[in-house]
């Protein structure tokens, strides 16, 4: 059997085996625990399933852990966040005061900067602290990377001689649009 492609994002079934044994915890005592079977806590430890959000956070809580424990080398994600308290983009971008397309860009980092109202709005929201959703979104934002270059080599050069600027000048009214655009995403 093959494990779900749905569930946390970067899970790791060994990881929650070794903070079960840690506690000196059964599967059927940790699966009691969270109102599941010890066979689908045998199937997540052995990767043959990966729990949901919901399930996750309930076993970190009962093995005294954070969920990142049980996914190491993840950080945590806004969408992480949203997927947690069981919100979808649309909702959360009502929550932000965003439309969806804006919140989107917000959690996947093309949007740099987080409002601290927005980030106070999404973590009540979720239930977690501020500097959580922060984290969050900085991670996303180094997860993205630079921006792409807008214009360089032979096209920047076409495009200017094809609106009769210099190159440099053509680079400044694309940086003032990609400033806006942030702007009024943000």
């Amino acid at each position: 059997m093959t494990a779900r492609r749905r569930g946390v994002r970067g899970f790791d079934g060994s990881a929650l085996r070794a903070t079960r044994e840690l506690r000196h915890m059964t599967a059927e005592e940790l699966g009691r625990s969270v109102g599941i079977q010890a066979s689908l806590i045998s199937a997540y430890e052995e990767g043959r399933r990966i729990p949901e959000w919901r399930t996750l956070a309930a076993l970190a809580t009962a093995l005294t852990t954070h969920v990142d424990q049980l996914r190491p080398g993840h950080a945590t994600t806004m969408e992480d966040l949203r997927c947690a308290a069981g919100q979808g983009q649309d909702a959360a971008g009502l929550t932000a005061g965003l439309g969806r397309s804006g919140y989107a860009m917000l959690e996947n980092g093309h949007t740099r900067t987080l409002k601290p109202d927005v980030a106070e709005k999404l973590a009540r929201a979720w239930g977690v602290e501020v500097n959580e959703v922060c984290q969050a979104h900085a991670a996303a934002v180094q997860a993205a990377g630079a921006p792409a270059p807008v214009l360089e080599g032979a096209v920047l050069a076409g495009l200017a001689a094809h609106f009769g600027i210099t190159p440099v000048a053509l680079l400044g009214i694309a940086r003032g649009l990609q400033d806006q655009t942030e702007r009024r995403s943000s």
